[in-house]
């Protein structure tokens, strides 16, 4: 009986340089205290800042999805201190469907206070909202980790739908202090090592980051001609900033991109020359 032999694939040394990661996560279905994801992200020594308050104005429009069954609920005045709600009563009579005024719901922006003349709805009203204020979300969580991610390391899609990133073996690090993170929050997130030296994961690699890069650039040349006479000076600051925390990035990942990083570099330093001229046409217009 033959035996056939391991495809080289399968056979990679233990010594193998990595490229990095791909990485995906799972949070769903996840509901935390915002008490013990600051807990979390501190013992994980992880930015404790990503990790917002809620306002209550945000986390009335949560607390709606549930006070909406069998009725409407719509913002009809806002000023300084409160944002006031209608509350209309929805029934269906036979083929057609009939609506009531219930009652005006006030919210206060700042204490997270409701007010309304239907006193069991306030008390139902105030419930939602101050869970709503205290439990974050698998959704939420996920989107502390893009955050930490955008503040600290990169990410590359790997499909068009997002959900499966590349991360580049210079982040490993921060990767283990995320994976603390979803561990102790009961998330999960599966990581694959990418050795380096297989034609197939290095054209992966490369074309992924160069696919990030790419869409990087892509948002500061819509930036850039986005400009107007309106523009702040800071916001073109910001910019000039991106642009050069850009270059900083196709220097960085020089070693994954091979021929792909001469066509990014030209791109970049098109849309920085694009920039200068901006700025005159700019001064010239005052």
């Amino acid at each position: 009986m033959s035996v056939e032999k391991p495809h080289p694939l399968l056979t990679i040394p233990s010594d193998t340089r990595l490229l990095g990661e791909i990485l995906t996560w799972s949070c769903s279905g996840l509901r935390i205290q915002h008490t013990d994801l600051i807990e979390a992200l501190r013992e994980a020594g992880l930015d404790e800042g990503v990790a917002r308050e809620l306002a209550p104005r945000h986390a009335f429009s949560r607390a709606c999805k549930r006070l909406s069954q069998q009725r409407i609920i719509r913002q009809i005045g806002e000023d300084a201190r409160s944002i006031r709600f209608q509350f209309t009563q929805e029934q269906r009579e036979g083929d057609h469907f009939t609506y009531a005024l219930e009652t005006v719901l006030s919210l206060d922006k700042v204490t997270g206070k409701v007010r309304c003349d239907l006193p069991g709805l306030a008390t139902l009203a105030q419930e939602h909202l101050d869970e709503c204020i205290a439990v974050r979300t698998g959704s939420d969580l996920t989107r502390v980790i893009q955050r930490l991610f955008e503040r600290q390391a990169d990410l590359f899609p790997i499909r068009e739908k997002g959900g499966c990133y590349f991360s580049p073996v210079e982040h490993t690090a921060f990767v283990d202090r995320i994976d603390r993170l979803l561990q102790t929050l009961r998330g999960n997130l599966r990581r694959f090592p990418v050795p380096a030296g297989t034609p197939q994961g290095d054209r992966s690699v490369r074309e992924a980051v160069a696919a990030g890069l790419a869409t990087l650039i892509a948002e500061h040349e819509a930036a850039v001609e986005s400009f107007g006479s309106d523009t702040r000076p800071d916001t073109i600051e910001r910019a000039a900033r991106r642009i050069q925390q850009t270059r900083f990035k196709l220097e960085a990942y020089a070693c994954y991109l091979a021929e792909e990083r001469s066509r990014l570099e030209r791109d970049l330093a098109r849309t920085q020359t694009r920039l200068r001229e901006r700025i005159e046409e700019l001064a010239a217009v005052v």
